[in-house]
């Protein structure tokens, strides 16, 4: 039998092991992270999706991989977004409400009533939200057809940002025109003049694609991946863009 004080020793050195590899692993996540961020930054999607497949791979906390989600999301890989999502919450299944991403996600990977699901339950942490009500709207058509998108259209007052006003109300009216008279209302150039560009044609070309017009909802999601802000949504429009091009 081993001696009480040298088993202690070892216990001791599992542990001092244990700690230092959990330590790397951290500083690990940490660095491929800020990789996968900076890749993003720099349109870099391969290099972006390389940091963010080190990160899955890895005994990863459940942020990190949140972390690695996204930024598959972002690079178009919709569906390993979908298991790293999931995984997150089997861990923390009280954040799905939060979770808008995933439902985004769900749509990409043809998962529609699923993402319909998604974007319901969104609505109640986040009520105001048009873009929420426009996917919500786009996963119904898709799962059944536009006519039962339009009568379960989730309400989405007060929200400022030109021209979601205009685009919730086009979802009611099927009419685009006060779109686009928005989107041309502002000082050519300007900040909020690209914003709303890019919004409008973004959700322009959404509704498009709900009523299955293709080559209208290609034409507004080119415009908008064209001159798509380095955010979130301006990849997401990108990786949208591309969804609707022809399978060869």
């Amino acid at each position: 039998m081993l001696n009480p004080l040298r088993s202690l020793v070892l216990v001791c050195l599992s542990l001092v092991l244990a700690t230092a590899c959990a330590a790397q692993s951290i500083a690990d996540n940490q660095r491929w992270a800020i990789e996968a961020r900076r890749a993003l930054d720099q349109l870099d999607y391969k290099s972006a999706a390389k940091a963010a497949d080190k990160i899955a791979k890895s005994p990863a906390t459940d942020e990190f991989q949140r972390v690695a989600a996204d930024t598959l999301l972002r690079c178009g890989e919709s569906k390993r977004a979908i298991e790293l999502f999931e995984r997150y919450l089997t861990q923390r299944p009280n954040d799905r409400p939060y979770l808008w991403q995933l439902g985004i996600a769900y749509y990409f990977a043809g998962r529609f009533k699923d993402g319909a699901k998604l974007f319901e339950i969104h609505r109640e942490v986040n009520p105001n939200d048009v873009e929420n009500a426009a996917w919500h709207f786009l996963c119904v058509a898709k799962a059944e057809s536009p006519e039962k998108a339009k009568q379960l259209l989730l309400p989405a007052p007060n929200d400022s940002r030109a021209p979601m006003e205009e685009v919730l109300q086009m979802f009611h009216s099927g009419d685009v025109e006060p779109v686009k008279e928005r989107m041309n209302s502002f000082t050519s150039g300007s900040a909020a003049s690209r914003s709303a560009n890019f919004y409008g044609h973004f959700y322009l070309g959404l509704y498009a694609d709900a009523l299955a017009d293709e080559a209208t909802a290609k034409k507004h999601l080119d415009i908008a991946a064209k001159d798509a802000p380095r955010n979130y949504m301006g990849d997401i429009a990108k990786v949208y863009a591309a969804h609707l091009k022809p399978k060869l």
